[in-house]
């Protein structure tokens, strides 16, 4: 019988450490991206962070070596997912009901007119009525993000906690840093349906180290014009959707009373 966990949050944080610990076994390229970043690396503030459900795992090899991740995941207790064929899934116990938490699987790619999303990653063999509709696992474009690995935004971060059979465990997690988690929005912070990236933005620079984080994505924007056009993105963003965006944030700050408007803290510490 599988373990009960007592919260969502446990429960997706045993996740975290069992994905990475059978990818890491692989030794394979990667970081996890997305929400985790934050939950894990921005801690010391007076703002509290709801926590993430999923894994997002950003590879940095070839498609037969997301093709070994993925294989060794269906292996060991990973699902297929009949409708994103970019996600893994698992089926977890938490306070005597079962859920589903998905694992996304996501290639860098520099975005242009003619990207394609998704790039097939295994051919599951199963008949279709339309060829074009063979089901396949895929990965997901993650735009602009090859230089999270070509300038090491990322580094180990050692996770501790309860395994999926419930026994004390830990992993190193090559994690995704605060530099390469603001580039990753930059852009998706626009889309309404991600109101969460505009906390998650908003969250890794009002803690302590903001203005070291800020610093180098100045830097960075002042050598890399890809990192240039991003920021510039969500600069017009934060001008031209105040509202917006503060609102979006306004989602997640609980009791928290920020003591200015998030836009106008975002403009005055990326774009004095």
């Amino acid at each position: 019988m599988s373990h009960e966990f007592e919260t969502l949050n446990q429960a997706a944080s045993a996740l975290l450490v069992e994905t990475c610990a059978l990818l890491n076994d692989r030794g394979l390229g990667y970081v996890v991206a997305g929400g985790w970043v934050p939950v894990l690396r921005s801690t010391g503030s007076d703002l509290v962070h709801p926590g993430t459900r999923d894994v997002d795992v950003l590879f940095n090899d070839d498609r037969q070596a997301i093709r070994s991740a993925v294989e060794c995941m269906l292996k060991n207790g990973f699902i297929l997912s009949a409708k994103h064929e970019f996600q893994l899934l698992r089926t977890l116990r938490v306070a005597s009901r079962e859920f589903v938490f998905n694992v996304d699987l996501m290639h860098p790619l520099e975005a242009s007119a003619n990207s394609e999303m998704f790039q097939d990653i295994l051919d599951l063999e199963i008949r279709s009525d339309y060829d074009e509709n063979r089901p396949k696992v895929k990965s997901i474009c993650f735009p602009s993000s090859a230089i999270i690995f070509e300038q090491t935004l990322w580094s180990k971060f050692d996770v501790g906690g309860i395994s999926l059979n419930g026994m004390a465990t830990s992993c190193a997690v090559p994690l995704m840093d605060e530099v390469g988690l603001v580039l990753s929005k930059a852009i998706s912070v626009k889309q309404q349906k991600r109101p969460r990236d505009a906390f998650d933005i908003y969250y890794v620079l009002a803690n302590p180290n903001g203005s070291h984080i800020s610093a180098q994505l100045v830097q960075l924007g002042q050598k890399f014009p890809q990192v240039s056009e991003q920021l510039a993105h969500l600069r017009r963003y934060l001008t031209e959707s105040q509202p917006t965006f503060d609102a979006n944030v306004a989602k997640y700050l609980g009791k928290y009373l920020p003591p200015v408007a998030p836009s106008e803290y975002l403009r005055t510490m990326l774009f004095p």
